[in-house]
């Protein structure tokens, strides 16, 4: 039992360390950092972290989770850490503040009175020092004091709760803290490429239906101004039959910067344009390697394909790039979504299914420089057919990003504790005064933690105040000669 005390009294001592506090947060800001100039996963396509690190460079950051920092277990680690040292930081100040606040103000000597910095004596003739008391006793609640009388002084004292500032404001780290943690592990994201009528199922309950889309141009130019996209929530009902259905619950016409918020799901306008990566149509002309044979010109779908039946084969075309460039290690990738250098990804089987083809072949090009690139690089490989791209198409679509974020009400009751600890903090001090009225003066003394000079102004008032009693004076009797 008593190395168990022993145990817990030093993780105790050393969670409430300052040290390990200065620690922690250096690696948050470290890890913080990496995050900054490392693209993070939520929002970067794979391809684009291997176009710009490399194969090799993005298998680093995967292991390394340096593509996701925040969610690392690492960083959560850290921040679980820190954590601990803020909640036993918190428990020890704050044991500490419950002590103080209960401590009650005693009396102390006339002598020790005017020993304190901020003491006045005000000479006095009172016939009643009783009414003096009890005047000044006023004067002080008409200053919020919290007045009470104690072997013949009058002890006053205002703000004595502001000490928990501090402590206000240490929970209101634990509280952002907690909110990180609820953002890191419990956040749904995701990007929405949808067409007119398409239905996008969030959850088991809630769906959302793409009504609508368009794009406002500036007067009399082709530029766009704005996008919009009509979106209604569908949210599941269960109908008397038993039968499961979505039923609408709210439609609103979305814009840059004006969200759609639904049961702690925001949908934000983020893209609008032709969706060549994923719907794109592509139009192909095949030609026979061997005597130049033009086999025709054929349309299919991006996972979609065509068969020529005179030669038993299947072309399917996996993936079109609407702005192809090759990266340093020879990685294909798309630099944008602008159709400014087409290329479809096609693959060709025979009747049983047997790839004609190599792996990571083949490419059909638009632009003439990289057909003939195409041309030289695949040379060797002595291919059956050549296959043009010559002609493509794409629908429109619209680019929602959907976020629910359980932590971010956490966050913004965090903030609002932090000003409010730090308001107490810097404006309000706990001040305490102590009078004790005799017959021939008034000795005054007064005090506020931490600050003192922050309530000398209010004291000089005070005294002021107190010297503009009225009095009712002590008659001395004649001495006899």
């Amino acid at each position: 039992m008593i190395f168990l005390q022993r145990v817990g009294s030093d993780l105790y001592s050393f969670f409430t360390s300052v040290r390990l506090a200065i620690v922690l947060i250096s690696l948050i800001v470290l890890i913080s950092l990496i995050g900054m100039f490392v693209p993070q996963r939520d929002w970067t396509r794979e391809v684009d972290f291997v176009s710009r690190y490399g194969v090799d460079g993005y298998q680093w950051l995967k292991t390394l989770q340096f593509d996701h920092v925040f969610s690392s277990w690492y960083f959560l680690f850290v921040i679980t850490l820190l954590t601990l040292n803020l909640l036993a930081c918190t428990h020890k100040r704050l044991a500490a503040s419950i002590r103080y606040y209960k401590l009650k103000q005693r009396p102390i000597p006339p002598s020790a009175i005017e020993k304190m910095e901020m003491h006045r004596v005000i000479p006095i003739a009172a016939a009643n020092p009783s009414a003096v008391q009890e005047k000044v006793s006023a004067i002080l609640r008409k200053h919020f004091f919290r007045v009470r009388e104690e072997a013949g002084q009058v002890l006053a004292d205002k703000w004595r709760w502001e000490r928990f500032g501090i402590d206000v404001f240490h929970v209101s780290l634990l509280v952002i803290l907690g909110a990180g943690l609820l953002t890191a592990t419990l956040t749904f994201r995701t990007f929405i490429v949808g067409h007119k009528g398409d239905v996008v199922k969030l959850d088991k309950a809630l769906a959302v239906r793409i009504d609508d889309f368009y794009s406002e141009n500036y007067k009399n130019t082709d530029r766009v101004m704005d996008w919009h996209s009509k979106l209604t929530v569908l949210e599941k009902t269960q109908k008397p039959e038993s039968v499961p259905s979505y039923e609408p619950t709210t439609t609103k016409v979305i814009e840059v910067n004006d969200p759609l918020a639904y049961k702690g799901y925001k949908f934000f306008q983020a893209a609008f344009g032709q969706d060549w990566m994923n719907s794109a149509e592509v139009t192909l002309r095949v030609t026979r390697a061997s005597d130049g044979a033009n086999l025709g010109e054929f349309k299919a779908k991006v996972d979609d394909g065509f068969e020529i039946q005179g030669e038993k084969i299947f072309v399917r075309i996996e993936a079109f790039l609407p702005d192809l460039d090759r990266a340093p290690n020879g990685t294909f990738y798309s630099r944008t979504q602008r159709l400014e250098n087409p290329a479809a990804f096609v693959t060709v089987v025979d009747a049983q299914g047997n790839p004609l083809y190599p792996k990571n072949c083949c490419w059909a090009f638009a632009n003439a420089a990289w057909k003939e690139e195409w041309k030289s690089l695949s040379a060797g490989l002595k291919l059956p057919y050549e296959i043009e791209l010559i002609g493509m198409r794409a629908p429109e679509y619209t680019g929602i990003q959907v976020k629910k974020d359980p932590g971010q009400p956490v966050a913004y009751l965090g903030f609002l504790l932090l000003v409010t600890g730090i308001s107490v903090h810097l404006f309000f001090k706990h001040k305490m005064i102590w009078v004790e009225v005799q017959p021939d003066r008034i000795l005054l003394a007064g005090m506020a933690r931490n600050n003192p000079r922050q309530f000398e102004e209010e004291f000089v008032q005070l005294i002021n105040e107190i010297e503009k009693i009225e009095i009712e004076y002590r008659v001395l009797e004649p001495v006899n000669a």
